[in-house]
């Protein structure tokens, strides 16, 4: 009896498994197809982040979703949240989706000043849902030529917001 009642058991979560496993694989083909179908819709959901530091200075733009953090010192309470208008965000999409993000690790800086104490040392991250891709320190003001666009754009939406 003991048996039967075990077999019986097996043969019901295994049945309950499949069913699951068939509810998991087409949710996955969905959310596949969506952002297969749509590029821009995960450019919207990912982050990017510019800091750029030194021994006295502190600089932290992260724009995320429709808005845009600020924080020119290390205390986190003196972080400023303002939504960006959709012109400059969407500008500066386009200029995301022209660069690979997979190589962003793998940019050389154009100079060193910032090994010596001569610049701030800057880095440019940008996360796409769990995937993260940061790039090489480099001078603060003198970018790897290839997102040098994106970090000028980051930049002059931080003065647009802070003069108004």
């Amino acid at each position: 009896m003991k048996l039967i009642i075990c077999m019986f058991i097996v043969l019901i979560s295994a049945k309950e498994c499949d069913k699951n496993k068939a509810q998991l694989a087409s949710q996955n083909n969905t959310e596949t197809s969506i952002t297969e179908g749509s590029d821009m819709k995960m450019q919207n959901d990912s982050e990017i982040t510019y800091l750029a530091v030194s021994r006295g200075s502190y600089l932290s733009v992260v724009l995320e979703g429709d808005t845009i953090t600020i924080l020119n010192q290390r205390d986190v309470k003196s972080a400023t949240t303002h939504k960006i208008p959709k012109e400059e965000k969407d500008a500066l999409l386009k200029l995301i989706s022209e660069i690979d993000a997979t190589s962003l690790p793998e940019l050389e800086a154009p100079s060193t000043k910032h090994q010596f104490d001569g610049a701030e040392i800057a880095t440019l991250e940008v996360t796409k849902g769990e995937d993260s891709y940061k790039t090489v320190a480099f001078d603060h003001g003198n970018p790897p030529e290839s997102i040098k666009a994106i970090v000028e754009k980051m930049l002059s939406i931080k003065t647009m917001i802070e003069k108004q």
